[in-house]
């Protein structure tokens, strides 16, 4: 399974990714950059997994996104807000959960 990260937590894609999860985040996919300045609408998040065929599941600390999954059936991972600050240790709160 490949996981994709929304740009509020964009930085978790390369934590999970050093821990052996295929991992990018949704402006790498969408965008073919980086760059999470770049405005990326939920309805087109929406549309670019739903295009993908339940082949990504993503994950986000976005409600409202987390609810498109749920009515579109994209397979999603809703984390709480990362109040640490260190995606390395934050990201052992979801590991169980993508692994």
């Amino acid at each position: 399974m490949k996981y994709v990260t929304d740009a509020n937590i964009s930085g978790l894609a390369k934590e999970l990714r050093s821990k052996g999860i295929d991992c990018e985040t949704v402006h790498k996919l969408m965008l073919m950059n980086e760059d999470s300045r770049i405005p990326v609408k939920d309805p087109a998040i929406i549309k670019f997994l739903t295009d993908q065929k339940n082949q990504i599941t993503l994950i986000t600390m976005d409600n409202e996104l987390s609810e498109y999954c749920k009515i579109f059936g994209i397979p999603w991972i809703r984390v709480p807000r990362l109040s640490r600050g260190s995606y390395q240790e934050d990201s052992a709160l979801i590991i169980g959960d993508v692994s």
